[in-house]
């Protein structure tokens, strides 16, 4: 390696981080049978034989990948399928299907931002949001975590002819839901555009199970929906729903887009299957959330602090990076898969086993969860 000052600083940031606790590494692949609370795979899809039946069924024995950019060529019809079942899903004019929901975010916020355009982001959005707002050039102004005060200020502060909100639906660290209906209309008085991401929504939450602007009854209020096909439906992509206009207009301006080869076959064969049984049983995310509750209550019973959690998405606070970093590796000896999460991913002091429930888990593994935490608090207080 060149003797560099960008080597002296890489390796100055790496003993940093792991002096403080914060470095990270690749996950180990996992052990079977052991009690799985870092998947996203929250309807435990990627397990279902139903869908892997259909899926080789679509797959058509084609599995090589699909060879260039949308806009050059496809080699398969399912793209078309798979977005004409998305807007059915969504009640949308149209449906736009990208290689991941980070480069989903990416690809719309740069294509349709521009300097003129102020961001208002809150400050607990996904870093994929960040990083297309960076990109696009645009003004990027952070309100306080859900903080309907705060925004308002900032919108009355702002002098930009254009202003777009952008909000995580669920927080993917956090596990609370944005007010929606507040945004909806402090973007109204103020003539801005709102998009949502709905990654950790899409598959869990409304009647149908589309995510949170269905549950809230926003569709006609929300410009921009990203959903994502990576968690609940356990397959691979990002989307976008809204307006056929926004969707020519990505397609002719949105980099991740225009200059990613696009997804396999056998990959769109997964993410279909797994689209149809999600419509076709709605009940799942009832299930899933009732399980969630169950968990939620009984950590909060031994004094844990949750935050604001209403989803799939569990977090026990511990504040220090240390001490969230020995209650994981405790959970791994008794059988349970449940990350530290440490800043920078979420604020310092903030440190936290985030676990994720999913449809997969039985009765017994909750109560082995519970008491396996127990213990560690009894351990360590």
């Amino acid at each position: 390696m060149n003797k560099s000052p960008i080597n002296d600083r890489i390796e100055t940031e790496l003993e940093s981080r792991k002096k403080d606790n914060r470095f990270r590494k690749v996950a180990e692949p996992g052990n079977r049978g052991r009690i799985d609370l870092a998947t996203n795979s929250y309807l435990a899809l990627h397990a279902n034989e139903e869908i892997a039946a259909e899926a080789k069924y679509l797959t058509d024995n084609c599995f090589s990948g699909n060879l260039a950019s949308r806009l050059i060529e496809t080699q398969t019809s399912l793209y078309p399928m798979l977005e004409s079942e998305l807007c059915e899903w969504e009640k949308a004019e149209a449906a736009l299907v990208f290689n991941s929901g980070y480069s989903a975010n990416l690809g719309i916020i740069e294509a349709i931002c521009s300097r003129d355009t102020e961001v208002f982001s809150d400050r607990l959005n996904h870093a994929s949001i960040v990083d297309g707002i960076r990109l696009s050039g645009a003004f990027l102004t952070r309100y306080g975590h859900c903080d309907m005060h705060d925004l308002k200020k900032r919108l009355e502060a702002s002098s930009k002819k254009e202003k777009l909100i952008i909000t995580d639906t669920v927080f993917s660290m956090d596990g609370d839901f944005a007010p929606l209906a507040d945004i909806c209309g402090l973007a109204r008085q103020y003539g801005s555009m709102v998009m949502v991401d709905e990654a950790h929504g899409t598959g869990v939450f409304g009647d149908t199970l589309c995510g949170c602007v269905e549950k809230f009854g926003l569709g006609k209020s929300v410009d921009i929906k990203m959903g994502t096909l990576s968690k609940a439906l356990a397959g691979l992509g990002g989307f976008f729903s809204g307006s056929r206009s926004m969707r020519d207009f990505l397609v002719n301006k949105a980099r991740s887009l225009i200059y990613s080869t696009a997804l396999p076959q056998s990959v769109l064969a997964h993410d279909l299957a797994a689209l149809r049984h999600i419509r076709a049983h709605p009940e799942l995310g009832r299930s899933l959330l009732e399980k969630s509750a169950k968990l939620r209550d009984a950590i909060k019973s031994l004094g844990f602090d949750t935050l604001k959690s209403e989803s799939q998405i569990i977090p026990l606070v511990t504040g220090d990076e240390g001490e969230a970093l020995g209650l994981s590796a405790f959970l791994a000896e008794q059988g349970i898969n449940a990350p530290a999460i440490r800043p920078p991913t979420v604020p310092k002091g903030t440190s936290r086993i985030r676990f994720s429930v999913h449809a997969g888990l039985s009765p017994d593994d909750i109560s082995h969860v519970v008491d396996s935490l127990a213990v560690w608090k009894k351990n360590n207080a």
